[in-house]
């Protein structure tokens, strides 16, 4: 049992009103991603029950024989039987964590591994989000190359994300005779829609140098919101001019992909809407443009992003802005992107800097803004009503606990992650907060006593109050084959691994743990600011209070 369910269960043998009374407890099934990679993140799951997910560190990635260049690697125990491609444990980590740096560092010749890679799963198969990838000859399907990221999906049908576009070989001869072969590509992040076998590129307003184009979210109508490029800036100029020099030694391409490593934040970048048809194909895509107009010499690099959309098609997110008595000062401000434009949601300058993350079809918005509590920054939730304009900064678990929503559904719960700790390093775990009940709940005491996880973030809920988070478990440590470590006398190697959970009301009352002597004593360790009793009651005091600033 763990630290957060010791504090509830003591919270509730002080209370008079029991925190836990009338809370729903939760099934927890851990999602079919274990044999795939040593770390998996849950990230959505629509109301069908589909769920995304990305892996972190992927096992038996395929090595490609005609990019491998055995004198590239010094510390090889067996270079011979590398060379000839069967690689012992040791080199075969050091080849795939080699060729996994190699897409982050640009590498112009290399093969290129991803680091991340993105599934779906209705929690009994998994199924890998193709995306851009290629099956290959070389590497017997697909390349798993591609770091790729998902954002949502709807229907249990259309999947969006991002990722960057295939790399391809360029052979060259260079000036002395030197034959090279360059592995490259053309885009770092290009927004997708996967729709069964089809995937499609939402393409950015403006595709000048590649462009950029990240999806957030999907609604019911096929409308995709997020960012994308709509204009360069000066060091993109310099970039193509620079590839473009007649006394360019390298091919262009090869001079445009070493140059994007450096140029990515000079993309001008702007909310954007793509409108899809039913088989996945973009009909049309708008940009929204910043809420204000910039001076014509102010330089600075004014963005907006929308990170969520609702059914009626009002898109939520955030935007710099200016303000002050010269407009001298900026920073990010919540907006709401409707029909064209973009709008500041919160006029108040003195709630700034704030953020939206989410809204339902009821128009009830999710966001924080960043207070500062006793000189340090903490977020703090808070909830929009767009039709009443209503603003509340509901509890949480303490005062100066730094709180993030991550999704809103449209029975008005909101789940997320918030510190539960006050020492440092903070703890954080994932809650679960109903608007109308008004009780924000950490989901670790709404599971089994026994449960050998501890849920550090919620990321997703749908309409049946179905919730996928991401939890930490100690278990064996893996190779990047896939099999289990073992050490000088055979024991297994235990690490702290994260795994992806789904997380099912099952409509019994939470239940009530009770600590044991080891986790009082593990509490006591922690070293908390006065007694365990005292920091356990203002935690429970905290989830008792009403609409209290908590941002």
């Amino acid at each position: 049992m763990k630290l957060n369910k010791v504090m509830g269960a003591v919270a509730l043998a002080l209370c008079t009103t029991p925190l836990l009374a009338g809370a729903t407890a939760y099934d927890v099934q851990e999602l079919p991603l274990n044999d795939i990679a040593e770390n998996q993140f849950a990230t959505s799951i629509d109301n069908t029950g589909l769920i995304l997910s990305t892996v972190q560190l992927p096992f038996n990635q395929p090595i490609n024989m005609a990019l491998f260049n055995v004198d590239s690697f010094t510390s090889l125990t067996d270079p011979d039987a590398a060379e000839a491609g069967q690689f012992n444990d040791e080199d075969y980590r050091i080849v795939v964590n080699t060729f996994r740096n190699a897409a982050a560092e640009f590498s112009l010749t290399s093969q290129k591994l991803a680091a991340q890679l993105a599934y779906t799963t209705d929690g009994v198969n998994a199924n890998y989000v193709n995306m851009f990838d290629t099956e290959t000859e070389e590497t017997g399907g697909f390349t798993f190359g591609l770091n790729t990221s998902v954002a949502g999906s709807v229907s249990g049908a259309y999947i969006i994300g991002d990722g960057p576009t295939p790399f391809y070989t360029v052979d060259f001869t260079d000036a002395d005779g030197n034959d090279i072969t360059f592995n490259i590509n053309d885009v770092q992040r290009r927004g997708f829609v996967q729709f069964g076998e089809t995937v499609t590129p939402l393409m950015p307003i403006d595709d000048t140098f590649g462009g950029i184009s990240v999806p957030r979210a999907i609604n019911e109508n096929l409308q995709v919101v997020g960012y994308s490029s709509v204009d360069i800036g000066d060091a993109i100029t310099n970039a193509i001019e620079a590839c473009q020099a007649d006394d360019l030694e390298i091919p262009v391409e090869v001079c445009e992909y070493d140059r994007r490593r450096s140029i990515q934040s000079s993309f001008v970048t702007r909310a954007t809407l793509w409108q899809l048809d039913a088989q996945g194909q973009v009909v049309s895509s708008q940009f929204f443009d910043l809420s204000f107009e910039p001076d014509e010499d102010d330089n600075r690099p004014f963005v907006n992003d929308a990170l969520d959309i609702n059914n009626s098609g009002i898109a939520v997110g955030s935007g710099i802005i200016t303000f002050g008595d010269n407009g001298d000062r900026a920073t990010n401000a919540a907006m709401i992107f409707e029909n064209g434009l973009a709008t500041r949601m919160l006029d108040d300058d003195d709630l700034l800097p704030n953020y939206a993350v989410g809204i339902n079809d009821n128009n009830i918005i999710v966001g924080y803004q960043t207070q500062f509590i006793n000189n340090v920054g903490r977020n703090k939730m808070f909830i929009y009503n767009k039709e009443t304009g209503d603003l509340d900064f509901p509890s949480d678990f303490f005062v100066s606990s730094s709180t993030f929503p991550r999704d809103i559904n449209n029975n008005g719960i909101v789940v997320g992650d918030a510190e539960v700790t006050s020492t440092s390093p903070r703890r954080r775990a994932g809650f679960v907060y109903d608007i109308e009940a008004n009780t924000f709940l950490d989901l670790n005491t709404l599971i089994a006593c026994d449960s050998p996880y501890s849920i550090i973030g919620a990321n997703s809920i749908n309409d049946d109050n179905t919730i996928v988070a991401d939890a930490t478990v100690l278990r064996a440590e893996r190779n990047e084959r896939g099999e289990v470590i073992l050490d000088e006398n055979g024991e297994e190697v235990l690490e702290t691994q994260v795994v992806a959970l789904k997380l099912t009301p099952n409509g019994e009352d939470a239940p009530e743990c009770s600590p044991s002597e080891e986790e009082v004593a593990a509490t006591e360790r922690q070293g908390a600011s006065g007694s365990v009793l005292m920091l356990l009651m203002l935690g429970a005091f905290a989830l008792l209070r009403r609409k209290s600033l908590a941002k």
